[in-house]
């Protein structure tokens, strides 16, 4: 569980998170919509760390583990497909071979079984955002943060996206998306949140 309490932040002088308290329950899916400007990466941020609040606090009922997919993929454009799940397998201090059979299940139901060895640079946005999502969600984790999974890609493969969100086990993990997509929105239960004027409403 996430534990957001009375959480303020401004850029320079202009405040873009306003005394902000939620809660985020394990076994859950978050969507979390909002404006342009809103506060919605400032909040990603300041749950990954990468932000200190200057107000409030933001607690982890237990250590926290998260794995992230920015908005730009997070992937190492010179690397292949297995190469960049290696690396950040090995950030997390884990294991491929416990999650390699998974991962070649992946591949072949998603098209990507014969792109595994070419560099992340040949391949289309769809097949990126696949990769990318592969990548973060075979990370053994307790929280899951994805920054705008489906932008930018085709319809074709946007289903294919969503069906990846649909079979995530949800047993013990939090997981965060950032979208504006509609038709993600409707076709993955969640909890939909807005961020307006620097608060999350439900």
């Amino acid at each position: 569980m996430i534990k957001i309490k009375d959480v303020t932040y401004s850029y320079n002088v202009t405040p873009v998170i306003t005394d902000l308290s939620f809660s985020f329950l394990s076994s859950n899916i978050y969507t979390i919509i909002g404006e342009n400007g809103s506060g919605k990466t400032t909040l990603l941020r300041l749950i990954l760390g990468l932000l200190k609040p200057e107000r409030g606090s933001i607690q982890f009922v237990e250590e926290a583990i998260i794995s992230y997919l920015p908005d730009h993929n997070g992937l190492y454009e010179d690397l292949s497909i297995t190469d960049n799940i290696r690396f950040r397998l090995a950030l997390y201090k884990q294991s491929f071979s416990t999650v390699q059979n998974e991962y070649y299940s992946l591949l072949n139901k998603y098209h990507l079984y014969d792109k595994r060895d070419e560099p992340i640079s040949s391949l289309s946005l769809g097949m990126k955002k696949k990769a990318a999502i592969i990548a973060t969600t075979l990370v053994h984790a307790n929280i899951y943060i994805f920054d705008e999974p489906t932008g930018g890609i085709d319809h074709d493969a946007k289903i294919e996206i969503i069906s990846l969100f649909k079979e995530i086990d949800l047993k013990q993990k939090c997981i965060l998306i950032v979208t504006h997509d509609e038709e993600l929105l409707s076709e993955v239960p969640s909890i939909l949140l807005k961020m307006q004027e620097g608060r999350l409403m439900e």
